[in-house]
């Protein structure tokens, strides 16, 4: 893009971000699938076609396909495309695809596409952090609790327990954040706000989310100075104290089944601790799949159709009917050892470029905080991801297109050796950005 060309479109830039933080409070709320005409006109949908639009007449489309992060989601999506005449049951893997993946992707494009600077990187930010902040108010308002009494909302996405902890819970790095960035109000709103987050977590009785916050909380102890290491070794305990008072005692029966004995447990937790059984079933016939199927997998969201057949291949009346709550395995299982391999190399580009930020001595310091934010909040996916299943989940190509735009703000910062403050120049007056530089693993 040549400076006559930034110049013209410089002024388009500040104009389509906004689309891009209404389409993060979509889809980090989960509003939209709530209210049903609002269900009916598909706004995410909407707002994203007007969102890709932007990114083309932006001329950032190639660029965000062609960063390291881009070229292996474009891959995996090519990879998942192809595995789709070879599924089992064609029909699922393709309405799959249209119905999440496809939009999941294009959240990608939106979020690396719509961010230019510091600024919209921050907006975006506290965009995701006011988003989870919301969802939690609002599930605890309507106090609504599934069969099981976990807390969700009544329908969509969020109404699924585990997927509305996990999305409360990779919200949470960025209400620190806002946290750490902002005085006043907004601080104070921040800590309102995860203080309703870590309620409404506990209260979902996810035990991949527990195992999330555990290891979250042990990467924000290790990352920390130690003055800051002393107050989380005094605070988390308490902490813990108090979520497990306030928790019903059949939610806090969901979590002692991870290490207490099933023939000595309550009702509750007998069931729960069933749970954990067919999620080992599930797990041991999703790697069986995976030696039966190595090459292409029994198709995307077939796993409950292929798992039904082997269990009665068995000699069992039906099967699980339940997805892998593990998604490395549900990605082997469906989509074959190639699509596992695309996925772990893009999970491992996308750690891999926020790091190299954190090391480089050109990177300015609000800009280095927001890296830590993204590896905190994949730090989190990656561990939740070995105990659930969220191989379409939109929430991780949004974290790919923030590692991504926030990539290209990089390089431009080292481009220009002054340091550059939180609000940064117009884009008319930066250079254009190449993509080798950015990228490299050298400090």
């Amino acid at each position: 893009m040549s400076p006559v060309q930034q110049q013209r479109i410089g002024p388009l830039l500040n104009v389509v971000f906004p689309i891009l933080a209404v389409f993060l409070f979509a889809v980090f709320t989960g509003t939209a699938e709530l209210v049903g005409f609002l269900r009916a006109t598909h706004p995410v949908i909407v707002i994203g076609s007007l969102g890709l639009i932007a990114v083309f007449i932006t001329g950032r489309f190639m660029q965000v396909i062609l960063s390291p992060v881009g070229k292996l989601l474009t891959l995996f999506t090519v990879w998942f495309i192809l595995c789709i005449p070879m599924a089992i049951w064609r029909g699922g893997s393709f309405e799959v695809f249209t119905d999440t993946w496809s939009r999941s992707y294009l959240s990608y494009i939106l979020t690396a596409g719509l961010i230019f600077t510091v600024a919209q990187s921050r907006k975006a930010f506290h965009t995701i952090a006011y988003s989870v902040g919301f969802l939690a108010v609002l599930a605890l308002g309507l106090h609504y609790y599934d069969r099981a009494g976990r807390l969700c909302l009544p329908g969509g996405r969020m109404g699924n327990a585990n997927e509305f902890g996990f999305t409360l819970l990779v919200g949470l790095p960025f209400l620190g954040f806002m946290f750490l960035h902002g005085h006043g109000v907004r601080k104070a709103t921040a800590v309102v706000l995860g203080v309703a987050v870590l309620i409404a977590v506990a209260k979902t009785g996810s035990r991949a989310c527990l195992l999330g916050a555990g290891m979250l909380v042990l990467f924000a102890f290790f990352q920390a100075s130690k003055a800051v290491r002393a107050k989380l070794a005094i605070a988390t305990p308490i902490l813990l104290v108090l979520l497990l008072m306030i928790l019903p005692s059949q939610i806090r029966g969901r979590y002692t089944t991870l290490f207490s004995n099933r023939n000595q447990a309550s009702e509750t937790e007998q069931s729960a601790a069933g749970s954990a059984e067919a999620r080992l079933v599930t797990l041991k016939d999703s790697i069986w799949l995976t030696i039966l199927h190595p090459f292409s997998g029994v198709g995307p969201g077939n796993f409950p159709v292929a798992q039904n057949s082997l269990a009665i291949s068995r000699g069992e009346l039906k099967g699980q009917w339940h997805v892998t709550h593990n998604t490395y395995t549900e990605l082997s299982s469906e989509m074959g050892i190639p699509g596992l391999v695309i996925y772990l190399a893009f999970l491992y580009q996308c750690w891999k470029v926020p790091t190299a930020m954190i090391r480089r001595k050109t990177t300015s310091g609000e800009l280095r905080v927001m890296a830590e934010t993204v590896r905190a909040a994949l730090v989190t996916l990656m561990t939740v991801a070995a105990f659930d299943s969220l191989s379409y989940n939109t929430n991780i190509p949004i974290l790919a297109g923030l590692v991504t735009a926030l990539g290209f703000i990089a390089q431009t910062q080292r481009s220009r050796p002054k340091v550059i403050s939180s609000d940064e120049p117009a884009l008319s007056t930066l250079p254009e950005p190449t993509f080798e530089p950015a990228w490299s693993g050298r400090p």
